[in-house]
């Protein structure tokens, strides 16, 4: 059980530097592009699409940008006023500015 736990940790502390710099540059895309008021949410968004990612599987490495995505989706809805003219615009202005 102590290998085990080791492993977790180990494997933890490579990832999480990575995550965090994922959502650092989506939060501040969400800000640069449609303000403040859609932050918290959006970082609500991206932890829940984390959550719900089975990032580790097969021993992969985590695709991060999957995660952003999924969070982006979950905030189309919420910011379609912007003028975007469809999703695929809007996906793509979200991974530019990340």
């Amino acid at each position: 059980m102590q290998r085990t736990e080791q492993n977790c940790g180990e494997i933890a502390a490579e990832l999480v530097p990575d995550a965090e710099r994922e959502l650092g540059a989506y939060a501040r895309a969400v800000q640069e592009l449609f303000g403040s008021g859609q932050v918290l949410q959006s970082v609500e968004d991206w932890m829940a699409e984390l959550e719900a990612a089975d990032l580790l599987a097969e021993g992969a490495t985590p695709d991060w940008r999957c995660v952003t995505i999924g969070a982006t989706k979950r905030l189309a809805p919420r910011v379609c006023h912007f003028g975007f003219e469809n999703a695929a615009e809007f996906t793509t202005r979200i991974c530019q500015a990340s």
